[in-house]
């Protein structure tokens, strides 16, 4: 009696686990046409222009000249009252949205609180060669992104664009 019972769950568990041992084990993606794409979205970055001036600002942190993001500034810098700019290790009061070349948004936040150097090295980048107030969109290349790896709903490989709003840096006590 008991075994008519546990007979149909073992058929059912069997049924469900035994087509998984005639799968193909290679679970890994192929991912260079994507690398390829991100490519090139930022190599058309760099000659992007609007009345004879390039709009984004290739840009190479002081502390790792190895790596470029590129900046574009949504209100003009010299025009900014705050020469206010924070640290790699300021806490900082950002707006932000995340998103790939194709347009997706990743992520977003409408209050951020962050140290730029807890950040991907491309964010941290950007963050502090912003002032207060500065909005900006920041491209940043999968090498100063999540890298070859991705994280979450960002695929490897994937170029990040940000736009940020530094709306203020905290005060030391």
């Amino acid at each position: 009696m008991k075994l008519s019972r546990i007979f149909p769950v073992l058929t059912a568990a069997a049924l469900l686990i035994l087509p998984s041992c005639f799968n193909d084990d290679d679970n890994t993606v192929d991912y260079s046409s994507w690398r390829t794409l991100n490519q090139k979205y930022i190599d058309s970055i760099e000659t992007v222009m609007e009345n004879g001036q390039y709009l984004y600002t290739k840009v190479s942190p002081s502390w790792d000249q190895s790596f470029s993001i590129f900046m574009r500034w949504h209100n003009d810098p010299d025009e900014n009252p705050s020469f206010v700019t924070p640290l790699s290790t300021s806490t900082c009061h950002v707006k932000y949205t995340l998103t790939n070349i194709q347009g997706d948004t990743l992520d977003s936040s409408a209050s951020f609180t962050c140290v730029p150097n807890n950040m991907v090295t491309g964010f941290m980048a950007a963050v502090t060669n912003m002032r207060v107030n500065d909005t900006v969109t920041a491209v940043i290349p999968y090498t100063a992104g999540y890298g070859a790896y991705g994280y979450g709903g960002v695929r490897p490989y994937s170029t990040l664009v940000f736009g940020i709003r530094l709306d203020s840096i905290s005060k030391l006590m």
